[in-house]
């Protein structure tokens, strides 16, 4: 596939019939960079045309009659059998037609590429963007973003290990456990308190060891 050869077909060839553009083209598509030796076979042009082989062979002749296209070196295509060479045709690259000044490449409008945007760059390299106040979404607040330079505050998990307290330790899924009912009675004295023990203060004062 050359691209010069096609770009020539499509912009500056002169005097081209509509209907035998796309065969035109489709001798492009085969052709070298400087428009020679192609030689597509009738039933490709066909198939790129979207027509039938008698129709191509009439657009190949108007192309020849009109100097866009002439018999080439047939050298190229020795290697095939007699009766299926196809014709080695090249293409008058040397003839163009003016373009309109309307369609110069200064004059015409890009039409369907997207501006180019310039993003704001801070003295870091960094493309700063504003943040977006999306306020309330139907039902639903949105999620507000914070202004532009306020630092977004993040978790740090605490290290220090807090021991439960008695009545959380004592409680498991809000059901109170039960206690050891000899916890907080006197050792001596089963059923006295073991901080207002009144056997062991009688003791003490009667001098009993």
């Amino acid at each position: 596939m050359s691209i010069e050869a096609v770009s020539w077909a499509l912009n500056d060839a002169p005097d081209v019939p509509p209907t035998a553009l796309v065969t035109l083209l489709g001798l492009a598509n085969h052709a070298h960079p400087d428009g020679r030796a192609a030689w597509p076979s009738q039933g490709r042009l066909a198939h790129y045309g979207r027509k039938g082989i008698r129709a191509v062979q009439r657009d190949l002749a108007e192309l020849e009659r009109r100097g866009l296209i002439r018999r080439g070196n047939q050298r190229h295509v020795q290697h095939m059998p007699t009766d299926r060479r196809p014709v080695v045709w090249d293409l008058a690259v040397e003839r163009r037609r003016e373009t309109p000044a309307e369609l110069s490449n200064l004059a015409e409008p890009q039409s369907g590429r997207p501006a180019e945007l310039v993003e704001p760059v801070d003295n870091r390299g960094v493309v700063s963007v504003a943040p977006v106040d999306r306020g309330v979404v139907g039902d639903r607040p949105g999620r507000r973003l914070r202004p532009t330079g306020a630092s977004p505050t993040t978790y740090e998990p605490s290290l220090t290990i807090k021991e439960p307290s008695p009545r959380a330790r004592s409680l498991r899924g809000g059901v109170a456990l039960p206690t050891d009912p000899r916890a907080g009675q006197c050792p001596k004295h089963r059923g006295s308190p073991a901080g207002n023990c009144g056997p062991c203060r009688a003791e003490a004062l009667g001098g009993v060891a």
